[in-house]
């Protein structure tokens, strides 16, 4: 007797196709960007390696007893955190754009400066404001243990990153009731790139909402089967995390578009399920609303007001996605041509001309290709290392000498990592669509799992700007979506266990060819970009008009710096329309190495030895001149101070860098 398809299993087996192809274009991005054959050949054998071995590892994890699994797990999360704490004690990077700028308005806001003066960020991207009291109270909190903001925001960021990191875990070994897998995670986890790079060097709003996401569907699913007590706990946490997620990441609406759409097709579909979820739905909505009295509260109690004049349209973000000139990432000329336009109305007339007529010079075609372009960057993993971070501030010599090997090697472990996982997300929803005649009705939970991933894919696709890191938000979707049973037939290891012997063999094959060519194939591995040897790029930046500091007619500024391996090259930012000469002196030897000026910059070519340093600077004119200097109140950027009128300044610095 033939079944009938049932309509909610055939929706949700057509949403599973669409992220299935999504998963595709993942999986191409990580194999071959950035192109190198060498570095592909290498991926493709990590994953074979790995997806060969992967039945005999399951049957060796699925002997383990349920302790044995907890103690690996508990192991690993401490060997994290002694790692991580290891890489913040001894390899500090230097952080820039938006999350600086957050800390720097955050830390003034912590000791009752209730001004936004420094600079126009705000007025112009008034969407970091929320995040920027929310850390300017951690500060504040913090502040009575004497704590540095540097030491208080890795702190923030340690307690986040591994929060969501045991969420994760708690999540995998509970839903997926499989060691194997949890066992898979922590170890990625502890051997990644993850948790010991972007997400720990850098405090911003991606981190909490991977771990809103994580919670929120952590009780979504689990909601069924709490108890009494348990149920009033995870209602009020799940409010608190939705309304702190929406107000410190707004795009994160794209979560109740899913809930609602999900909502009205069970309440035409099947009330029995609405009925079983209706409480989580509605505590999610509650949070929802609560978000937008939460962000206006935070922005009357910190004193912040829009300007108009300088703010950005929304559409604005939509417009730059489309320049047919670049690939729908942040573009810098854009940003300062709508700036040179005065007033939000005038910008908003200008953008319902200027947005059209992009649409219209891509084409179809075009808009395609773009589409694709943005899906392929979003899911790609290669370069997260270095989001937001301009290098080390001062890494040891002996990490420098093996530093491009380990971030290689990275790169690869985050490549192969995202790539078995869109894998096995693919093969999910293809089982989905496969069986979807067969399966009576499939759980709302998985629905709302698969539309949500699908809302974030489209947001960055269709409409907005799109950078790597925005697609990080699909691990913790994805990672629920693997972990759920229900998702998969009922002979779920049929891929993994039953085999043909032909198929291993010539998965085997395609790994001994790889390897060959690999090994005596022309070309080399893809290099990484190099972490300078000395660096420090924070900034207030002066494309947002921010404050500078008045040097006295002839006066003079010197800085410290180390430099732990041989340079060959350094500059030190300076605006084009200051007049100022500088020298390098190496304080072993008195050798003086003279700058030459560029446009912006003061700069070196010179071979610099290992040793320690001296910039110095000079005003040539004999009156005063405003240098744009990174001054923070109790943020350490560079391990000397700047001295200038006599004085130590020990939370100032120079831009400066020395490059290999």
């Amino acid at each position: 007797m033939k079944l009938r398809m049932s309509r909610h299993s055939s929706i949700t087996a057509i949403l599973g196709l669409i992220l299935a192809i999504a998963m595709g274009i993942g999986i191409v991005s990580n194999l071959v960007v950035p192109f190198n054959f060498k570095m592909t050949a290498v991926v493709v054998i990590g994953c074979i390696v790995v997806w060969q071995l992967k039945p005999y590892y399951l049957n060796w994890a699925e002997r383990l007893s349920d302790k044995t699994v907890n103690w690996l797990l508990v192991a690993m999360v401490a060997l994290i955190v002694i790692i991580q704490i290891a890489v913040l004690w001894v390899t500090p990077a230097t952080v820039y754009h938006d999350p600086f700028r957050t800390i720097v308005q955050a830390e003034q806001l912590s000791r009752g400066n209730l001004t936004w003066n420094d600079s126009i960020y705000f007025q112009r991207f008034p969407n970091n404001v929320s995040l920027t009291v929310i850390l300017a109270g951690w500060l504040k909190a913090t502040s009575w243990l004497h704590m540095t903001t540097n030491n208080s925001v890795h702190l923030l960021s340690l307690i986040l990153l591994d929060g969501f990191i045991v969420i994760m875990l708690r999540a995998l070994l509970r839903l997926s009731h499989r060691h194997g897998a949890v066992i898979l995670a922590g170890m990625f986890f502890l051997v990644s790139p993850f948790a010991y790079t972007y997400y720990l060097q850098v405090f911003y709003s991606d981190l909490p909402t991977l771990i809103c996401l994580a919670l929120t569907f952590n009780i979504v699913i689990g909601w069924q089967h709490f108890g009494r007590l348990k149920k009033w706990l995870a209602a009020f946490g799940l409010v608190v995390v939705i309304t702190l997620g929406e107000v410190v990441k707004p795009n994160l609406i794209v979560l109740l578009v899913a809930v609602l759409l999900v909502t009205i097709w069970l309440a035409f579909r099947n009330r029995i399920a609405l009925n079983q979820l209706k409480t989580p739905f509605i505590l999610i909505a509650v949070g929802f609303a609560l978000a937008v009295p939460s962000a206006h509260g935070l922005s009357q109690v910190s004193h912040f007001q829009p300007n108009n004049a300088e703010a950005f349209p929304t559409t604005h973000w939509i417009w730059m996605s489309y320049n047919p000139k670049y690939a729908g990432r942040y573009n810098f000329e854009d940003v300062q041509k709508l700036s040179q336009i005065k007033g939000k109305t005038q910008k908003q007339a200008y953008l319902k001309k200027a947005l059209p007529a992009r649409l219209k010079s891509l084409g179809p075609a075009g808009i395609l290709g773009r589409w694709v372009e943005k899906a392929s960057i979003l899911l790609n993993v290669s370069f997260m290392q270095q989001a937001y971070t301009g290098g080390f501030i001062q890494a040891p010599g002996w990490y420098q000498k093996m530093g491009p090997t380990l971030s290689l090697l990275g790169s690869l472990i985050m490549r192969i990592g995202f790539i078995l996982l869109y894998t096995e997300t693919l093969i999910r929803c293809l089982r989905l669509w496969r069986n979807r005649a067969t399966i009576p009705t499939v759980d709302p939970r998985i629905t709302l799992t698969i539309l949500t991933a699908l809302g974030y894919l489209a947001f960055h696709t269709l409409l907005w700007e799109t950078e790597s890191r925005y697609g990080q938000v699909m691990l913790p979707i994805l990672g629920i979506l693997c972990a759920l049973p229900s998702l998969a037939t009922a002979n779920l290891n049929d891929l993994f266990v039953k085999r043909s012997m032909t198929a291993k063999r010539v998965g085997w094959s395609v790994v001994g060819l790889l390897a060959v060519f690999v090994g005596v194939g022309a070309g080399n591995l893809q290099r990484m970009p190099q972490s300078p040897v000395a660096t420090q790029q924070s900034q207030l930046s002066l494309q947002f008009d921010a404050k500078r500091t008045p040097i006295e007619a002839n006066g003079t500024l010197t800085q410290e710096i180390r430099l732990n391996h041989l340079a060959r090259s350094a500059s030190v930012s300076l605006a084009p329309d200051l007049l100022f000469s500088g020298q390098l002196v190496n304080l072993k030897t008195h050798r003086h190495y003279r700058f030459t000026r560029m446009p912006s910059a003061l700069v070196i070519n010179h071979v610099l030895p290992v040793g320690n340093y001296q910039i110095q600077l000079k005003n040539l004119l004999n009156r005063p001149q405003s240098l744009l200097l990174t001054q923070t109140l109790n943020d350490r950027l560079a391990p000397y101070p700047l001295v200038y009128g006599g004085t130590q300044h020990p939370y100032a610095s120079f831009v400066y860098q020395f490059d290999r």
